[in-house]
């Protein structure tokens, strides 16, 4: 069947909805995944007068699609409406055979969190494995609550190779992989078994992707690029000493598995920087990294980590080295799909190094690779504004100097005499303005205002200040 979405939007427009609701009852059948679909379903029961149907079919588009942008404004519509009457079908819709899911964690010395992260998970799955390492108190505490089993292992400067122990330990349908610093949101403890069942039924491995909530210096700072959830029973593995990545035996550039970003979040507050520094994080990750690229020199990501890496402890040169290394790499590697992240962190040293032309160049390989990537297109913005304040200050000093080398010039040219009286002045009334610096810009501006020539002119400019003075005083909060 092929799902005519237009033909739908124009039942929906046309008010005949319960056309509508039959056509998307069909197309969601055949294609269960399709956030959107799911979202015209819940818009025409909502036009229909049946929020507590609408909300079960956006509680799953939700699910689906865990960046939407429609969500508050849907929900906020819910609670409005009434609830309308029962519809079996709608639930018969939803249903997906239920899976079992294990969640495990990679701890080593977690004493002071791993309680927090195990009673969020209770009701959650149907196992908690601790894969651990630790010397202190970690095992004890853990084993303290139901549905925990410990597998001991010996640390060797290996998170690959460790979780991959662990999936030998897995005994369940699906397995989600949690931090021992990480809190499951509580109104997400229904959604790993729910997403685990929806994604079950598929025939290319699917890699599913949390939404981590990263706390960092009293911010809260949203990640969709964390895999974490897959089957446990069809041939995954993990690659990498640190920053590993999940991949069937023909490795992770392939494209045997389906990748996408499910609604779980996970509440991190590990790369507070207290917390970094505490632990020794990021020296820790620069050392296995370097073991990384002795072992695999040909790996982009390994050489995008390491630049990532030294540039969070200040070791600039060396990050740009690694980077350019590894932009060269990715582009010569089909699958690698992280060149965004390799030309933002370009462009981040270029600012720091107030080189903006070439900043400026990054941003357009950052956009010919990805045209829609955010980002690029911010920075970009950051770039010409800096630009253009470069621009301003060598405009202030040509103004000057040409101030200055009138008294003194005798060429056969005769030198336009007005930059003395009045040009000038003006250009420099003109920056102040550019600057924001409404006060200089009109102070300059009365002052030269009855100079024969710039009466006109100037009188319009000290029209467009005292407007736009009078629209600031009135944004200001009584």
């Amino acid at each position: 069947m092929k799902i005519n979405h237009n033909h739908i939007i124009s039942l929906i427009q046309s008010n005949k909805l319960q056309e509508a609701e039959k056509e998307l009852l069909k197309a969601i059948r055949v294609a269960p995944l399709e956030a959107q679909l799911w979202v015209m379903l819940g818009e025409t029961l909502l036009l229909q007068q049946q929020a507590g149907a609408a909300k079960r079919v956006f509680d799953r588009a939700w699910l689906l699609d865990p960046q939407a942008k429609w969500v508050n404004h849907m929900y906020k519509r819910i609670e409005q409406m009434p609830q309308g009457d029962q519809r079996p079908d709608i639930e018969d819709l939803l249903y997906v055979p239920k899976v079992t899911v294990t969640a495990a964690i990679l701890s080593h010395n977690e004493a002071e969190n791993i309680a927090s992260c195990i009673v969020a998970l209770q009701g959650a799955v149907d196992e908690i494995l601790l894969v651990d390492s630790s010397t202190d108190e970690t095992r004890r505490i853990a084993l303290q609550y139901p549905k925990v089993r410990v597998v001991p292992i010996e640390w060797e400067d290996n998170f690959g190779a460790a979780r991959n122990v662990g999936l030998q330990h897995v005994q369940t349908d699906w397995v989600i992989w949690i931090d021992a610093d990480e809190v499951l949101i509580p109104e997400d403890v229904k959604a790993i078994r729910d997403i685990a069942s929806i994604f079950n039924p598929l025939e290319i491995i699917p890699v599913l992707i949390i939404w981590q909530l990263n706390r960092m210096n009293g911010t809260i700072q949203h990640d969709f690029s964390q895999v974490r959830m897959f089957p446990a029973q069809r041939g995954l593995r993990y690659y990498g000493r640190i920053h590993e990545q999940i991949g069937t035996d023909q490795g992770i550039y392939q494209r045997d598995t389906y990748r996408r970003a499910v609604k779980i979040r996970l509440d991190h507050h590990g790369y507070e920087p207290t917390v970094l520094q505490s632990k020794g994080k990021l020296e820790r990750n620069l050392r296995l990294l370097k073991l990384m690229l002795e072992e695999e020199p040909e790996n982009p990501g390994h050489w995008l980590f390491y630049g990532r890496e030294s540039l969070g402890l200040g070791y600039e040169d060396q990050a740009l080295e690694a980077l350019l290394e590894a932009e060269s790499l990715g582009l010569q590697t089909s699958l690698f799909g992280r060149m965004s992240e390799i030309y933002r962190l370009l462009i981040q040293i270029m600012m720091q190094r107030k080189d903006y032309s070439e900043a400026e160049v990054f941003c357009h390989k950052a956009l010919a690779q990805a045209p829609d990537f955010p980002d690029a297109h911010y920075l970009l913005a950051q770039v010409r504004m800096r630009q253009a304040d470069e621009l301003l200050k060598l405009a202030e000093t040509s103004i000057k100097q040409s101030l200055t080398s009138l008294p003194n010039y005798r060429g056969s040219v005769s030198a336009d005499y007005h930059i003395g009286e009045w040009k000038a002045a003006t250009s420099l009334g003109e920056l102040a303005m550019r600057s924001g610096k409404l006060a200089r810009a009109r102070e300059i501006f009365s002052q030269l205002q009855n100079k024969p020539g710039a009466t006109e002119m100037l009188t319009a400019k000290l029209t467009v200040i005292e407007e736009e003075r009078q629209r600031l005083n009135q944004a200001k909060p009584s």
